[in-house]
C-alpha cells in the first residue's frame, strides 16, 4: 500500500475542519491536530481553512464602531483579504480568522465598494430585513448586499447548546433580481449525546414577485421569503416527525420474546448468558 503523503493528510485534515457542525470548529481543530504526525503540517493552510468555513458559515459579530447592530462575515461582502462590508453601517472591518473576532479600527466605504445605483433598492430590502429577522430569528442575523445589478439577502441564526449536547445553524441567501427572487437554505443541527447524529438540508427554491418602487418591491419580497422560510421549515418538520414514526422504528432493535430489555450487566443471570460463559 502506497504510503499517504503530507499533502494528502492536509487536504484530508482540511475536509475535517470545513465540515465541523455549527459551534464545534475549535474542537474539531484540536482533535485533529492530535491526529496528525506532526501538528504543524496544517500550519501553512490555517488561515485559507478558518476564513473558507467562517464565510461559509456566516458567523455573526458586532459592527464595529459602536453601530449598534450586527453584521455576517461572508463572501459576499468580502472586498479585501479579511476585509468585510457592513452595508449598514457603510463601513468595512477586518475580521482576523484565526483569531475569530473583529481587530482594529474599521474604515468608510471606498466608492467602488458599494453601487450606489442600488442603494435605493438595498437600503428598503435592508429595513424589511432587519425587521423581518428580529422577528423570526431573535439568534441571528442579516446583511444586504447590492452588487453586479442583484441584492443580496444573507441571514445566519444560529443556537449552540453543548451543555445538551446539540448545536445548530441557518442559513438563508436570497438574490433578487428583475422580479425573481432565489433562496437557498442550508441546516446544518448536530446532536452527540451518546451517539452522533446530523442533519443535513440544503436546497434552492426560486419566487416570482411583483416588482414597484423599491420600498414596494422590498416588502413584498420579504413577504415572499417570509412565506417560502415558513412552509420550508414546517415541510421539514413533518417530514421528521413522519421519520420518528416510520424510519427511526424500524431501524430500532427488536425486544426479545420476553418483551423486555436485556439489561447487560445483568447478562450471566440469562440462560443463554450462562451457557454463553461455558
Amino acid at each position: 500500500m502506497a504510503e499517504v503523503t503530507d499533502e494528502e493528510i492536509v487536504d484530508i485534515a482540511n475536509n475535517f475542519l470545513l465540515n465541523s457542525p455549527p459551534g464545534e470548529f475549535m474542537e474539531v481543530v484540536t482533535d485533529v491536530r492530535a491526529l496528525l504526525p506532526n501538528e504543524s503540517l496544517i500550519n501553512e493552510s490555517a488561515p485559507r481553512t478558518f476564513r473558507e468555513y467562517n464565510t461559509e458559515q456566516m458567523v455573526v459579530v458586532d459592527a464595529p464602531g459602536g453601530k449598534g447592530h450586527k453584521v455576517l462575515v461572508t463572501k459576499y461582502g468580502e472586498v479585501a483579504d479579511g476585509d468585510y462590508l457592513d452595508p449598514k453601517g457603510h463601513q468595512v472591518f477586518h475580521y482576523d480568522h484565526i483569531k475569530q473576532e473583529v481587530v482594529g479600527s474599521p474604515r468608510a466605504v471606498s466608492g467602488s465598494e458599494m453601487d450606489n445605483s442600488l442603494e435605493p433598492l438595498r437600503a428598503a430590502f435592508e429595513k424589511e430585513a432587519f425587521t423581518y429577522t428580529a422577528e423570526h430569528y431573535p439568534h441571528g442575523a442579516c446583511t444586504v448586499y447590492g452588487k453586479d445589478g442583484k441584492i443580496i439577502l444573507c441571514i445566519s441564526s444560529a443556537r449552540f447548546n453543548p451543555h445538551n449536547f446539540w448545536n445548530g445553524r441557518w442559513r438563508s441567501v436570497w438574490t433578487y433580481h428583475s422580479g425573481e427572487l432565489v433562496g437557498h437554505f442550508k441546516i446544518v443541527v448536530h446532536y452527540y449525546e451518546d451517539g452522533n447524529v446530523q442533519l443535513n438540508t440544503d436546497t434552492t427554491q426560486t419566487v416570482k414577485i411583483q416588482a414597484g418602487n423599491p420600498d414596494q418591491t422590498a416588502t413584498a419580497a420579504l413577504k415572499a421569503i417570509s412565506t417560502t422560510e415558513q412552509a420550508f421549515q414546517e415541510s421539514l418538520d413533518t417530514s421528521y416527525r413522519t421519520m420518528g414514526d416510520t424510519t427511526f422504528k424500524a431501524l430500532r432493535r427488536a425486544l426479545p420474546i420476553t418483551r423486555n430489555r436485556i439489561e447487560w450487566n445483568k447478562i450471566k443471570n440469562y440462560k443463554i448468558g450462562g451457557q454463553m460463559g461455558k
